[in-house]
């Protein structure tokens, strides 16, 4: 049995045990609603742009944690609580989704795993696409935004100005903006690891997911992960070859790498499902 093999067989045996501690930590969200220092208000956007979400245009695009639907849901419980258990004690809350390619499903899995964090108790969400070569994130949503995290970076604009709610409560996104060139460079800059350290410590209870450019087409996300405390890597089932998954993940050789999540894999009644599984 191949490596890649094992690791989707461990993940099938591990996701019955995670579903206690999907219960457990469910629970402990409930206990925590009352208590002093918690988030319990939803925060109100004054300043930060708010859009109104499309159904069908979420259906499409395979966003169905927006749509409650309860196998996805449910399947996002059980990756969202294991990566809660394995950051929240180290304090880490700034995580990387990659790929090795194009159309391994990066983009869809940081915004499902986004909305189900901001959906916890005690968290709230920042989603940045970080893709400045092939933006997704507002096209996936369906919502327009003209500037981003590249008008940030060249031109100054406040980041304020550029956040848009997309309806969830506790989540705000920061679109990638228009297309840029360097972006390796700019991405490496002092100027990008202030922002991400900015992030990382304003909101003690947030987390930031940075939707990252694939490893295999461009160098942008080896040099930005060096910013990360946590690094996942999305492969698609059936699809992606081996020696695609181990040059990705000796790009990441010294980098805090997560774990995998296997999407598109053939198992529940939409023909989805995740397995996230920690690096030995």
């Amino acid at each position: 049995m191949s490596r890649i093999a094992k690791a989707v067989e461990r993940a099938k045996k591990s996701r019955e045990a995670h579903r206690g501690e999907v219960e457990a930590l469910r629970l402990r969200d409930q206990a925590h609603e009352g208590a002093p220092g918690l988030m319990r208000e939803q925060p109100v956007y004054s300043q930060t742009r708010v859009v109104s979400l499309n159904q069908s245009h979420l259906e499409k695009h395979r966003l169905l944690t927006l749509l409650d639907d309860p196998v996805a849901i449910d399947t996002y419980n059980v990756f969202c609580t294991q990566l809660l258990l394995k950051t929240q004690a180290k304090g880490h809350n700034t995580i990387m989704v990659t790929s090795c390619v194009d159309g391994e499903g990066k983009t869809v899995t940081a915004i499902n795993l986004a909305i189900s964090i901001a959906r916890r108790v005690q968290h709230t969400v920042l989603l940045v696409d970080l893709d400045l070569r092939r933006p997704r994130i507002q096209h996936y949503l369906g919502f327009g935004a003209k500037k981003g995290l590249s008008d940030y970076l060249e031109g100054d604009e406040p980041i304020s100005g550029l956040l848009i709610n997309p309806g969830l409560p506790k989540m705000v996104v920061l679109p990638a903006g228009r297309p840029i060139r360097g972006t390796t460079e700019i991405l490496g800059s002092p100027k990008m690891e202030k922002l991400v350290r900015e992030m990382k410590s304003r909101y003690p209870e947030r987390y930031v997911i940075f939707d990252s450019s694939p490893l295999l087409i461009a160098p942008d996300s080896q040099v930005f992960s060096s910013y990360m405390d946590e690094i996942i890597l999305v492969v698609e089932a059936s699809k992606t070859p081996g020696q695609q998954v181990r040059e990705a993940i000796e790009l990441l050789n010294g980098k805090p790498l997560l774990g995998l999540v296997m999407n598109k894999f053939k198992g529940t009644r939409k023909g989805y499902y995740h397995y996230g599984y920690g690096r030995e």
